[in-house]
């Protein structure tokens, strides 16, 4: 009997070591596993974090920065930097020539009419050139004007001979201000010289000098001016400089008598229409309607009376 207790203690403990041994190994086992899952879980998040970088950053390369108008914004309107919004957009539907600076916009002149919140382009608006040293303030009565010339319009200036040439002689001038057929422009050096020359040849050889305006100013490209300016005439300048005067108040006296002449044959409706067309800008004078035959002879009997 001692014999098979000591044996049965003996399996005993060999059992409770194997079981031990079983546990460590058991242990050891979700010890290790536990830690390689975490290592698993660690390299994971570390690849999504990079990865939802990589599309954070592809996501901000993807969206610029852009500029449009507030407001509606008239064609040869200088921007100001108050008038501009920013806006952001996918890069792929942005031309290459966008403004990403308000800086870059604000002084420059809208090209064509722009409605607010256009994205503006370098192809959209135009640096104004600098001021001349010559630039000079020129007034013209004696230029024939179209009917619906307006305030702010574009055009050139040009001459015609009764031989049918017919020159240009001033290109895409700015027509700053109009009033009772008195036109203002800015003038060069050049220029000036060139008027003058024109103002004297169309007094000597009975030409014209009018206006033609530009379609679409801010998108046509400037004329050339073809106008030769005569030696002759430059010499009877040189000669007597108050020729120019003449010849400009003998136009103006041409240019007012086909203005009275236009205005007599005008119907009441048309007199209305021209009116409500020019109220803002241009004062219309009625008018001038010449007195009967024998209204001027009761005039000059009354006043051969009087005398007497």
């Amino acid at each position: 009997m001692p014999r098979l207790r000591q044996k049965t203690k003996q399996l005993l403990f060999a059992g409770l070591a194997g079981v031990l041994v079983t546990g460590l190994i058991f242990m050891g086992f979700v010890i290790y596993y536990g830690k390689h899952q975490r290592e698993m879980r660690l390299t994971q998040k570390q690849s999504y974090e990079t990865q939802i970088a990589q599309l954070r950053e592809a996501a901000v390369n993807k969206i610029v920065q852009g500029w449009v108008p507030a407001k509606d914004i008239p064609a040869g309107h200088r921007i100001g930097a108050d008038e501009l919004m920013e806006v952001e957009l996918p890069a792929d539907s942005v031309p290459d020539d966008v403004f990403k600076s308000k800086e870059d916009i604000a002084g420059k002149i809208a090209k064509i009419s722009l409605r607010s919140s256009t994205l503006l382009t370098e192809t959209l608006l135009y640096d104004e050139e600098p001021t001349p040293n010559d630039l000079r303030w020129r007034e013209m009565s004696f230029v024939q004007l179209p009917s619906m010339l307006k305030k702010n319009h574009v055009v050139d200036i040009r001459i015609q001979f009764p031989t049918g040439q017919d020159y240009i002689l001033l290109s895409k001038k700015k027509v700053e201000d109009l009033v009772s057929g008195t036109v203002t422009m800015t003038l060069n050096e050049s220029e000036i010289l060139s008027l003058s020359s024109a103002i004297v040849d169309a007094y000597l050889h009975k030409a014209s000098i009018y206006a033609l305006t530009y379609v679409e100013p801010y998108l046509q490209s400037k004329a050339i001016p073809t106008y030769p300016a005569s030696d002759a005439v430059l010499q009877l300048i040189r000669k007597d400089p108050n020729i120019i005067k003449q010849a400009e108040i003998a136009l103006n006296d041409a240019a007012r008598k086909r203005l009275e002449s236009d205005l007599l044959t005008m119907n009441p409706q048309q007199v209305a229409e021209f009116t409500s067309s020019h109220t803002a800008e241009v004062p219309v004078q009625p008018p001038l309607v010449k007195a009967p035959a024998d209204q001027d002879s009761f005039e000059m009997s009354g006043q051969d009376e009087g005398r007497k």
